[in-house]
């Protein structure tokens, strides 16, 4: 096809270009009235308390609670009656044989096991409450991703409609040479291709950043008409030093506080080998007379030191098999640690460097551009292209900017120890 014909198709389609550009829907026009502007910690509250899973955890530490009010309490008394000797035929028809016994009985707990099951549900309580902050942890985490995804988007959204202004307004431009004949009909084809794309681009951000909004709102019943602070992604915070020794996260809080509660288990199966003493005492009747007498006595179970000692190696083996995942939990946690941080690293190094460099180097070549254009020194594609470097720019600033806010935000989680971290058990 000739250098002439294919001319004349991109002046066929140019017009075709400007009538869907004008009855398609502008998606850089905002009207009515601005939504509500939540920010993070905002969010992160209706989230919490909203979400079923703080319910959950609530619920957990209230059973934990009664089993507090369970162990505090001794082994029940016992009253008993015991009837001997009926009446029955013959010789044995006397009443005088009937004995009737009656009993009260109390069991003596020795070895500490009162203290040690009090322990052991303070240890359970304690577990409860990890696995509720947990949940409030794992809450913001989610939100705190959500909210960074979806100001993201709306950046991306805002970079695109940058890029339909600039189109049009280079449209604009391009459209008067190529009416005066200064420039080929396939300068306005090309730049009205590169505005729709640009409006498609704007359109699809749109979207997706009004997904994530929704996804975020979803969680305390809203909608995705909200607000969002854009400075969760538009600043670089400085850098928190690393401290390895405060790690945290949900994960080894859980399996630090099981493994107090497995050592408090080891105590009261070893208490439990000291045997209780089941101490009664009584009074007995006699038949119909008057005899009466007191009665009494002691019981000791046999074998509890053998039973207690196979439990005892139990509950150790279990302290053993929680200390080794908290060992292999906290080296995955140092591992997750660095590649935070080598990747905000990275980003932040990326980020500097377009911002002191890059930026500033496709601006000048873009106005270079655009001044050579109006000299007629350079072409059409000269000025696309620049404006194109700059675009990309400005786009990878964006993505590093959301890898770094992205990893930053999971690292401080696990610089952050909760409030409610338990200390290290003896």
């Amino acid at each position: 096809m000739s250098i002439k014909y294919l001319g004349l198709a991109f002046a066929l389609a140019l017009p075709a270009a400007h009538v869907d550009a004008q009855t398609a829907p502008q998606p850089c026009k905002t009207e009515g009235v601005a939504p509500e502007e939540i920010k993070l910690e905002a969010a992160t509250l209706r989230a919490q308390k909203a979400d079923l899973r703080t319910a959950v955890g609530d619920a957990n530490v209230a059973a934990a609670a009664t089993e507090m009010a369970i162990a505090r309490l001794r082994p029940a008394d016992t009253l008993s009656l015991d009837i001997e000797d009926f009446p029955g035929i013959g010789i044995g028809g006397s009443s005088d044989n009937l004995q009737v016994t009656g009993q009260f009985s109390r069991v003596w707990e020795r070895g500490g096991k009162r203290q040690a099951r009090e322990t052991l549900a303070e240890r359970s309580r304690q577990l409860a409450e990890t696995g509720r902050s947990g949940t409030g942890i794992q809450i913001r985490s989610e939100i705190e991703t959500l909210y960074i995804q979806a100001v993201y988007l709306e950046q991306q959204y805002a970079l695109a409609c940058e890029r339909v202004e600039i189109s049009a307004d280079l449209q604009t431009a391009i459209d008067r040479r190529v009416t005066a004949a200064r420039d080929p009909l396939l300068a306005g084809a090309r730049v009205s291709s590169d505005r729709l794309k640009a409006e498609a681009d704007a359109r699809r951000f749109a979207a997706q950043a009004r997904d994530a909004r929704a996804a975020m709102a979803s969680y305390w019943g809203g909608d995705e008409d909200i607000r969002l602070d854009p400075a969760v992604l538009d600043r670089l915070a400085p850098l928190r030093p690393i401290e390895f020794d405060n790690l945290s996260s949900p994960e080894l809080d859980r399996l630090e506080a099981e493994r107090r509660a497995q050592l408090a288990r080891v105590e009261l199966e070893r208490a439990s080998a000291k045997p209780d003493v089941t101490w009664s005492i009584g009074a007995r009747k006699y038949g119909f007379q008057d005899d009466a007498a007191v009665v009494g006595g002691i019981s000791i179970p046999l074998g509890t030191a053998s039973r207690a000692e196979a439990n005892v190696a139990s509950a150790q083996a279990n302290v053993r098999r929680v200390t080794a995942e908290a060992e292999a939990a906290r080296q995955q946690l140092l591992r997750d640690v660095m590649s935070y941080r080598r990747a905000s690293l990275s980003a932040r190094d990326a980020i500097e460097e377009i911002d002191a460099t890059l930026i500033p180097a496709a601006e000048n070549a873009l106005q270079l551009a655009r001044d050579g254009y109006q000299r007629g020194a350079f072409s059409y594609l000269e000025i696309i292209d620049a404006q194109r470097v700059l675009t990309e720019l400005r786009e990878a600033r964006l993505s590093h900017l959301l890898t770094y806010s992205l990893n930053e935000a999971a690292l401080s989680r696990l610089l952050s120890p909760m409030a409610s971290r338990l200390e290290t058990f003896p």
